[in-house]
């Protein structure tokens, strides 16, 4: 009983330590990265200018000073209305700022935009009523720690408020502290609260557009998912061995944005595994769809493929998106998926699988693929098409023409059309990366050509097998069989091919 109890005041202390240790270490990181208390001259100098015949707790500053105790660490000393002298230092004047007990001077308001960094800005307020009230459109850009940064969506404004009382966030701040002071209404029904440092830094980069191009789609409503559907495997490449499967979201409407709009990304999670009771790492792929919702249940699957526990869910932290998730074994998936908008009112996620290890991107030429999505590094920056431009293509499109042919023999024609443009593509390259281009591509049909031709050769065998004995094989038909057996022969990269095109010349001699 005693070495129990023992055990438990042990047991108590080291926790205690341990708890003492953490908020310790908490402090230290929080004082690490305080706003600093002092500043440059310089900025000194311009934020003194600022501040002047401002406001501070509702005393007019008369006269601000720089002052400086060391070299390179400089504050202010402001003197008010009511004779009082103030030593002001910058985490001060900041806080200040963001309770407005520092008010400046002509409708304007001090902004800080980083917590680390006593750079600082003006924000003409007047400035910023009349861009946004004019505004037509909002261009919203995604900020860090998201996994859409940096990428923009251009939406329909409805209508600007300054908060009031009765807005859910008046008063409430954002993780650095400052006020949220107005809200953007927009017409697919999100909301846009802003700081004063939000609106700065939204002036700054024009974000309010009074008049939207032409070429830019103003998106007025969000894409409401209706059904999920599978896209059965499926041959993608032949030539590389690319296999693809997908699935395919379908929504009440024309997506009206780039593919780039949807990124994925790959989550670890330790869940209980309902067997031996132990925690095993999964991982979920996840497609992120914004600017989308989905008004009713969406069935999803339970297998398809290499993928597991499909289905589409509401993302709680975000404002009008939607997660595409799916349990994933990363061994089996050793390309990333490739998005791509349909003319059905509909994306589809292809998702792609090879046993050729030195791929790391999804294919980008032949079958699946634009000219326009082809590697533009081997193109003249210019509109001029250049002769390797010419050849290349032409090769590209035989390859294409190829791979969408059922008849096998056929397809194999087409692939030797396709190597002769691709050695006059080689001959016409003017600089490294386009002979280099056009040989890569000649390799690879080089390597899949005898495992073609050895199935078209044995399959042709087989077929005039089946018919009358009484008839024989048309000359030149053989002829060009052993011909393509001739090319085998040449590129054969195994022994078994070798054995096998040996036989297959024989038999038809």
């Amino acid at each position: 009983m005693l070495k129990f109890m023992w055990e438990r005041i042990l047991n108590k202390k080291i926790y205690i330590i341990t708890l003492a240790v953490f908020l310790f270490q908490a402090c230290l990181s929080q004082s690490a990265f305080a706003f600093p208390e002092y500043t440059s001259r310089q900025k000194a100098l311009a934020l003194a200018a600022v501040l002047d015949h401002g406001y501070f707790k509702a005393i007019k500053i008369s006269s601000v000073f720089v002052k400086n105790r060391g070299k390179e660490d400089y504050y202010l000393q402001a003197i008010l209305d009511d004779g009082s002298s103030r030593k002001w230092l910058l985490n001060r004047i900041r806080e200040w700022t963001q309770t407005d007990e520092l008010i400046l001077s002509n409708n304007r308001a001090l902004v800080f935009p980083s917590a680390e960094s006593t750079d600082f800005g003006v924000l003409e307020k007047n400035d910023f009523y009349r861009s946004v009230l004019t505004a037509t459109a909002f261009v919203k850009t995604y900020g860090r720690h998201d996994i859409l940064e940096a990428k923009s969506l251009v939406l329909g404004v409805q209508r600007f408020r300054i908060l009031e009382p009765e807005d859910s966030k008046f008063l409430s701040t954002d993780k650095l502290g400052d006020r949220y002071r107005y809200v953007l209404e927009l017409e697919n029904g999100t909301r846009e609260f802003f700081t004063y440092n939000d609106a700065f830094a939204l002036l700054q980069r024009s974000a309010f557009l009074a008049e939207v191009p032409e070429n830019v789609k103003v998106l007025r409503k969000t894409f409401k998912v209706i059904e999920l559907k599978k896209i059965p495997l499926q041959i993608e490449d032949e030539l590389r061995d690319i296999w693809r499967f997908g699935i395919e979201v379908v929504f009440d409407g024309p997506i009206e944005t780039s593919p780039d709009s949807f990124p994925y990304q790959v989550v670890e999670l330790k869940l209980k595994d309902p067997e031996t009771g132990r925690y095993k790492a999964q991982f979920f792929l996840q497609i992120i769809f914004p600017n989308s919702e989905k008004t009713g249940a969406i069935s999803g699957f339970k297998n398809h493929e290499y993928l597991r526990f499909v289905e589409l869910d509401t993302d709680v932290e975000h404002q009008k998106r939607v997660i595409l998730r799916a349990m994933v074994n990363p061994d089996a998936l050793n390309l990333p998926p490739f998005i791509e908008i349909t003319g059905r009112n509909s994306i589809v996620v292809n998702f792609y699988s090879s046993t050729d290890q030195s791929l790391t991107q999804p294919p980008d030429l032949l079958a699946s693929r634009a000219v326009g999505q082809l590697p533009r590094s081997v193109f003249t920056p210019d509109q001029q098409e250049t002769e390797f431009e010419r050849n290349y293509m032409e090769a590209v499109g035989l390859i294409r023409e190829a791979q969408a042919q059922l008849n096998t023999d056929d397809r194999i024609e087409t692939y030797f059309i396709a190597l002769k443009a691709l050695k006059q593509a080689a001959l016409s390259a003017v600089v490294d990366i386009q002979i280099a281009q056009a040989l890569k591509q000649r390799d690879i049909l080089l390597r899949t050509m005898p495992k073609l031709i050895i199935r078209n050769v044995q399959m042709s065998i087989l077929a005039l097998n089946l018919e009358s004995t009484d008839t024989k094989a048309d000359p030149e038909f053989s002829k060009k069989l052993l011909k393509q057996l001739i090319h085998a022969e040449r590129y054969a990269t195994t022994r078994e091919q070798q054995l096998k095109i040996t036989t297959l010349r024989s038999i038809l001699r």
